[in-house]
């Protein structure tokens, strides 16, 4: 799985920079929803976001509070309550310091700038020489605060962006432990939802086809029932690891519940996909797995597995059901076999 945000420190501190510069010029609050939109549509890894913030820059609109969270919700957020929570909470508290820096440089700044139209209006009247000395004294005493201000507001920004990396990684392993299954290391059915987003965002998959493979474990009931729990866990574990073996590039397997997975397969036709299943069904069906408390070791197990495709920006849901139509076909008939959907129907 590939994370999220992979920009080093210089990167993100000049995207922390532009951000800044955009959030100031744009109504929407300084709220961590608002934040990640920015971060996300300068740092260019979110195709469907970028489209939409192109659109609304385009017709010269505005980033309201509103409009930013609606982005967030469509485009970032991956329904994790507990980890936006956390990312929220945090950001907001990041977000309001520097602000208030902002604000007490921006005063510092009013306050340099109207010294300045002092001395030089004093300057248009005349001085004397011990005037002048007294004059050029105070100008540096203000520049010198000034500075001092400037390089304190650029002290927190460069600590402030150690913290917004902190709490980006921090949000980015919370969101993948959401997406997968603690018992195999695959995806889960949140996980599976997010790859097919990912996979509707891609730009060279437009107009192609996505395979769907369900499959699932024959009598594993049994399995549980002569051999335990923790050997049906095992079980699933030695699934999810041969499928991972077996399936590459930008195909992904994701554990749906209990004893069924789902591969998804984009840009493969359905013969490669049952070409690929039936691999990964003898495969299963010739493999033996060693009880851990003693030496002897179970093998027949066996899977079926259904197969159906459609467009990438089709109904896949759909398709979904017409796979696992097709694996129900694949155990009505006996199990242990690969069934198409169109030989299903």
């Amino acid at each position: 799985m590939n994370p999220r945000y992979v920009q080093d420190k210089a990167a993100s501190a000049e995207l922390l920079r532009l951000i800044l510069q955009k959030m100031a010029a744009h109504p929407a609050a300084f709220n961590p929803p608002t934040y990640a939109v920015w971060y996300e549509f300068l740092a260019g890894i979110n195709p469907q976001l970028t489209e939409a913030m192109n659109k609304l820059l385009a017709d010269k609109g505005l980033l309201s509070t509103e409009i930013a969270q609606n982005f967030f919700d469509l485009y970032i957020s991956e329904d994790n309550p507990q980890a936006q929570a956390a990312f929220r909470s945090n950001m907001q508290k990041l977000l309001d310091n520097l602000a208030k820096f902002a604000e007490s440089t921006g005063s510092e700044t009013d306050r340099f700038s109207a010294g300045l139209q002092k001395y030089g209006e004093t300057l248009n009247q005349g001085v004397d020489a011990p005037s002048l000395k007294n004059l050029v004294g105070e100008i540096m005493q203000d520049t010198q605060s000034m500075r001092s201000s400037v390089e304190s507001l650029q002290g927190k920004l460069h600590e402030s962006k150690g913290e917004v990396e902190k709490l980006q990684q921090e949000l980015q392993n919370a969101r993948s432990e959401a997406l997968v299954d603690p018992l195999t290391g695959v995806f889960n059915r949140r996980g599976f939802d997010a790859q097919m987003k990912k996979l509707l965002a891609t730009p060279d998959l437009q107009g192609r086809r996505v395979c769907f493979m369900m499959l699932d474990i024959d009598f594993f009931k049994k399995v549980n029932d002569t051999y335990g729990h923790l050997f049906g866990d095992k079980v699933i574990r030695g699934i999810a690891a041969a499928l991972t073996a077996l399936v590459k590039g930008q195909d992904s397997v994701a554990r749906m519940g209990g004893e069924e997975f789902a591969v998804i397969l984009p840009d493969t036709p359905v013969k490669g996909a049952y070409a690929l299943a039936e691999q990964i069904r003898l495969r299963i069906a010739g493999s033996k797995i060693r009880r851990s408390e003693k030496q002897d070791v179970v093998e027949g197990i066996t899977i079926s597995i259904g197969i159906a495709d459609c467009e990438i920006g089709g109904d896949w849901n759909d398709a979904l059901s017409r796979a696992d139509e097709a694996l129900y076909a694949s155990k009505t008939q006996g199990r242990n076999r690969t069934t198409l959907y169109a030989v299903a129907k």
